[in-house]
């Protein structure tokens, strides 16, 4: 997320949004959305010598990584939201091989650096963070730091224009005697920009034991916009990327 006065770490600090969210997260996180962009990362990033995944949250996607990369390859994780971070550094601490191959960088990713040319940038659950204007600083920086064929990586976003999105239950997860989902929904707050509101419900059986909500501030970013913007700083559109997936590289040329 990107470092202003409103920026989702900023306001986790002051216990909303991810602060909200983070208890949640790994257990509401739908399973056909991990296994898609977790199959989506396999074919797109195997064999990787040095990844940034920007936004990792608790490590969902990380972990998947892990198994991606090349002999020697190593990962930055780039995450600026505490209470994310320290989900994502517990779940690593388990994990033997993440000892010697991901660096976890606490700051946001406009100011992140790595130090080495990067064969993949991941931005799962990312974008819609960041304004029009923060996302010319955030391709070129990260358009730049690409070696020659080297990915961006983010999923098409939903909805692709300014629409108000009804209340949907998404199903959750179980963890011994609960149950967890979501409802969620979105309302028009501005020319491109949508608030979700999400409610975290925990339930005992049919009984609901426990609700809390938080929302996100989000720009609509289309995939002709995505497009265009991505082109404005030399990147091509990947012909195999999987369906749903943006996957955009640096032209060998350059």
């Amino acid at each position: 997320m990107a470092n202003t006065i409103t920026s989702e770490a900023d306001r986790a600090d002051q216990g909303l949004g991810y602060a909200v969210n983070g208890p949640y997260y790994d257990v509401i996180f739908p399973e056909s959305v991990r296994v898609s962009l977790t199959d989506a990362l396999g074919r797109l990033v195997s064999g990787a010598r040095a990844v940034a995944e920007i936004g990792p949250g608790t490590g969902v996607f990380t972990e998947a990584l892990l198994t991606s990369l090349g002999p020697d390859g190593e990962i930055f994780a780039i995450e600026p939201t505490r209470i994310m971070r320290a989900a994502l550094v517990t779940r690593l601490s388990r994990i033997p091989a993440a000892a010697d191959t991901v660096t976890v960088l606490p700051e946001d990713a406009l100011t992140a650096e790595v130090g080495i040319p990067l064969d993949a940038v991941v931005l799962f659950n990312l974008i819609m963070h960041f304004s029009p204007e923060q996302r010319v600083r955030l391709w070129l920086k990260w358009a730049g730091g690409l070696r020659p064929g080297g990915l961006l990586i983010m999923e098409s976003q939903h909805p692709q224009t300014a629409t108000a999105v009804p209340p949907s239950v998404i199903p959750g997860g179980m963890l011994g005697r609960h149950r967890y989902d979501t409802l969620a929904r979105a309302d028009i707050v501005g020319e491109d920009l949508i608030r979700w509101v999400m409610t975290y419900r925990t339930w005992r059986d049919d009984e609901l034991i426990r609700e809390e909500t938080a929302e996100f501030d989000c720009h609509v970013v289309s995939d002709e916009t995505l497009a265009a913007e991505l082109s404005a700083v030399g990147l091509e559109r990947h012909p195999a990327a999987p369906e749903g997936i943006q996957a955009w590289r640096r032209p060998k040329a350059l």
